[in-house]
């Protein structure tokens, strides 16, 4: 015990710190809010720059390099076209993701470390099902029907994780069984107790799984769990030959498969299989889908910039489309999502990566001699991603993404310290380490890792600045607003601005100041378009040709919005309706046919409260929409 305790202590770093901020991801939102991306981005880069710094096994090989080239230059484009200050966060999210990687497989690499590292991970994965189960069983829910999404914003998304923790779990306990089964009863006796861990693990995370009531999600999840335990049933066979003891661990591996896919449908299946009874084709998807793809072909090359898929939903969408396209936040393909904002260049760059990493994993196969089962667990883990985000959008969440790189990092780790690259490291380690070459490595790594890093801290600080900019006080504004400069942030300029024309402050100048300077770095910003219009109204007490281009503007980036975008809108046309260009009057007349469909009952009570001549033309849309 002393020595299996002195093991764990020696991998508190980094591998202690990066499962704790993997934890911390996860249950916070899945760190899917751009100021939280930036900020976790920010600690776990400075940790891999200490990390490389301080033990030169993590020091990064030269693949690592040229990731870090693509990033640069797709960068430089961004910032070429205007969006770094959207994409900042996408890209800090991405190089965290490479960080996770890097410790991962270094942590990996070390004597002895693999199963301790699969455990541990195991064992946080595990803690997040227990908080996320006890949450959704014992605290109300509101509607009834309410699926499980722990700690993220989208159960579909806690599907995905919850299906590598159940996939992880699962890898654990055929383990177990394996080592029990056949051996003397006193052994049987002391592995009782991993055995129930192990077990109580998957139970938990499937049952979570299950309570996300996705159907993709549980459909490929049981898909590959299937896979996965026939895989190490063929293996153990063709290791020790068809035996007795072999056919028994088959049957115990597949009867515990049977068995707790029963057990955990039956506790947690109901509204699963409500989901399930109901008609496949009322799902929008294949709408959603034609619609993006179609949608790349208006900037097939590089896309339309990281973070970027608000903005181009939102252009892309029609009346024929509003109810599909108009409330998701997603493209609900992690290929097509990639493909809209990266282009085919970016995507085929990602998913080349992503390909390398992965054979660097089945590589491992043919290397090793033990831990065999966690590299097909690997394998049966990025299958089970890969498939369900052909429905989903989880990788798009920094939670899920890193999870999945530091698994990806633990296989390649278990891999590299296969029997031939363990005996070519003791041949020429000492001399390579030494070397001047992989001293600059590790040296340039550390340097750009802390700039990265606080770069990406920085880029947080600005958006959390926004997000509190609401808070301000008329005193603090105003300091604000007598500074001879604005902050290098789209948002804070934004969020700056909607605050000086509260009611409390009414600061219009440095309101028209702030929205301009907002715009100057983000051009896509609906909200400051929409601002410049009602700055012309208001100080005006008509729409000027500044207005009137503002709101032809606001049309073309979103012709039918959000429905607080669409009502402020139709409100603002109300009031200026006979003083509107031809232009801005077919966007107005556009998006009161879609407030007619997806929200209908507004839109009757806003026919009441308008003037006549406005009136009339709400009137004749509700008409032709019966």
């Amino acid at each position: 015990m002393p020595d299996a305790i002195a093991q764990y202590v020696r991998l508190i770093f980094p591998a202690g710190v990066c499962l704790v901020l993997l934890g911390a991801s996860a249950v916070y939102f899945g760190a899917d809010i751009p100021a939280a991306k930036a900020i976790f981005s920010s600690v776990v880069i400075a940790v891999a720059g200490l990390a490389v710094a301080v033990n030169p096994v993590f020091r990064p090989m030269p693949v690592l390099w040229g990731v870090l080239a693509v990033l640069l230059g797709f960068g430089v484009h961004h910032v070429l076209m205007g969006w770094m200050d959207t994409a900042a966060p996408e890209f800090a999210a991405l190089a965290a993701a490479g960080c996770f990687w890097l410790m991962g497989y270094g942590c990996a690499r070390q004597s002895d470390a693999a199963s301790a590292l699969w455990r541990a991970t195991l064992t946080v994965g595990s803690l997040i099902a227990l908080w996320a189960f006890i949450s959704f069983t014992f605290e109300p829910r509101t509607p009834a029907n309410a699926r499980l999404s722990g700690g993220f914003l989208s159960a579909n998304t806690a599907a995905t994780f919850f299906g590598i923790i159940a996939l992880m779990g699962l890898t654990e306990l055929l383990g177990q069984i394996r080592k029990s089964l056949g051996s003397r009863a006193p052994a049987f006796a002391r592995r009782a107790l991993p055995l129930a861990l192990a077990l109580v693990c998957v139970m938990i995370s499937a049952s979570c799984l299950v309570l996300t009531a996705s159907r993709a999600g549980i459909a490929f999840a049981g898909l590959c769990a299937v896979a996965l335990t026939g895989w190490q049933v063929l293996a153990w066979t063709r290791h020790g030959g068809v035996s007795q003891r072999s056919t028994g661990l088959g049957i115990a591996g597949f009867v515990a498969v049977l068995v707790i896919g029963g057990l955990v449908w039956t506790v947690s299946g109901e509204l699963a299989g409500v989901r399930y009874e109901s008609d496949l084709l009322e799902n929008p998807r294949a709408e959603l889908f034609a619609a993006y793809w179609d949608a790349v072909a208006l900037a097939p090359l590089a896309g339309h910039g990281l973070g970027s898929f608000v903005f181009t939903n939102d252009l892309i969408t029609t009346s024929q489309t509003i109810r599909s396209l108009g409330n998701t936040n997603a493209a609900h393909n992690v290929f097509l999502q990639w493909l809209l904002q990266a282009g085919w260049s970016g995507a085929l760059a990602m998913w080349g990566v992503a390909l390398l990493l992965i054979w660097q994993v089945w590589r491992g196969l043919k290397l090793r001699r033990r831990h065999r089962g966690y590299l097909r667990a690997v394998l049966c883990i990025s299958a089970f991603v890969t498939l369900h985000g052909l429905t989903d959008f989880a990788l798009e969440v920094p939670g899920v993404m890193w999870w999945w790189a530091w698994i990806l990092g633990l296989g390649a780790g278990i891999a590299a310290a296969g029997h031939r690259e363990q005996t070519r490291q003791a041949r020429h380690g000492t001399a390579r380490a030494s070397s001047r070459t992989a001293l600059a490595s590790r040296a340039g790594f550390v340097a750009v890792a802390f700039v990265l890093a606080g770069l990406a801290g920085w880029q947080g600080q600005m958006r959390v600045s926004a997000n509190l900019a609401g808070e301000l006080g008329p005193e603090a504004l105003a300091a604000v607003a007598e500074r001879g400069t604005l902050p290098p942030s789209a948002y804070l300029r934004d969020a700056y601005a909607a605050r000086a024309i509260a009611a409390d402050i009414g600061d219009l100048d440095f309101a028209y100041r702030a929205t301009l300077a907002a715009i100057d770095r983000e051009p896509r910003l609906v909200t400051a378009w929409n601002r410049l219009v009602y700055l012309d109204l208001v100080r005006n007490g008509y729409l000027t040709g500044a207005g009137q281009e503002a709101l032809a503007q606001s049309y073309y980036l979103t012709p039918y919005g959000s429905r607080d975008v669409a009502r402020w809108r139709l409100q603002i046309a109300a009031s200026a309706w006979g003083q509107l260009t031809s232009l801005n009057r077919s966007g107005v007349r556009l998006e009161l046919s879609a407030q007619a469909i997806r929200d209908r009952r507004w839109l009757q009570q806003f026919a009441a409260q308008v003037p006549d001549g406005f009136r009339e033309e709400v009137e004749a849309v509700l008409s032709r929409a019966n």
